[in-house]
């Protein structure tokens, strides 16, 4: 019996057989048309690209759960080599910020160093440094249109990390703590998405896409709190903290609209 799983990876494979199939008819389909077949010598393009982004945690580990998107902005150089005249490879280097809310059962420790039980909701603020490495699949020039689609893969550098805390029980809330040893150094995610292309003057083209980025690396580098027999979070007998020997589990994903400028 085939799965979800099984049948998603399927029809994945007959999607990009279909656009590559696709794409190289179009080199003989559009040979005979003088915007399409307009030549150019350039090996590869430089660009500017500002991409919105809403992205959000999603945890696997049993008592932690997601609790809402983050909106944030990602901005960065962007450079495209031509594989041939409709396949590009693309990469560069990004400054991302992502992050998500999740809720548990934790502590808070209050100024003279004690801690009590509490419901907690978590915000993450992480800032990465990307490096795409994607794979770009264009259609011939159409009038001044040209769309595409992309695939690839995204590998993120953690530059800092904080988070706001709230808590069920009324304690205090707090803001913008540095979380940064509690964040993995590194992330990364699958990538697809399309969007079109507007020429604008000889070689200066806009250009404006949708990706969706999976991710499936461990984001949290922290070990969640052991429970007692309430389902609240444990202290010792010296009224310390009890952790699990297992780090908590969540992954980033996030929606983008990729916004670029190439020359």
């Amino acid at each position: 019996m085939i799965t979800m799983k099984q049948l998603s990876k399927l029809l994945t494979l007959i999607l990009f057989s279909f656009i590559f199939s696709n794409l190289s008819a179009q080199e003989d389909k559009f040979k005979n048309d003088p915007v399409a077949t307009k030549e150019d010598d350039r090996t590869f393009r430089l660009g500017l690209q500002f991409s919105p982004n809403l992205s959000w945690l999603s945890p696997s580990t049993s008592g932690f759960e997601g609790e809402g998107t983050r909106f944030n902005f990602n901005y960065g150089l962007s450079t495209e080599f031509f594989l041939t005249k409709n396949y590009l490879f693309s990469t560069g280097l990004f400054v991302s910020s992502l992050g998500g809310e999740v809720s548990y059962e934790g502590l808070y420790k209050d100024g003279s160093g004690n801690y009590f039980p509490s419901k907690v909701k978590q915000s993450y603020n992480i800032q990465y440094l990307e490096i795409p490495v994607v794979l770009k699949l264009r259609t011939n020039q159409l009038g001044y249109m040209t769309y595409y689609g992309a695939f690839g893969l995204r590998t993120a550098f953690k530059l800092n990390s904080n988070s706001d805390y709230e808590y069920a029980a009324g304690y205090p809330k707090l803001e913008n703590e540095n979380t940064g040893s509690d964040v993995f150094f590194m992330n990364m995610w699958l990538v697809i998405g399309g969007g079109i292309e507007y020429n604008l003057s000889g070689n200066t083209n806009i250009s404006v896409g949708v990706t969706y980025n999976n991710g499936f690396i461990n984001v949290l580098n922290s070990k969640p709190n052991e429970l007692d027999a309430n389902g609240n979070a444990s202290l010792d007998t010296d009224g310390k903290p009890v952790y699990k020997d297992k780090d908590a589990s969540a992954n980033i994903n996030y929606f983008a609209l990729e916004i670029g400028l190439y020359f």
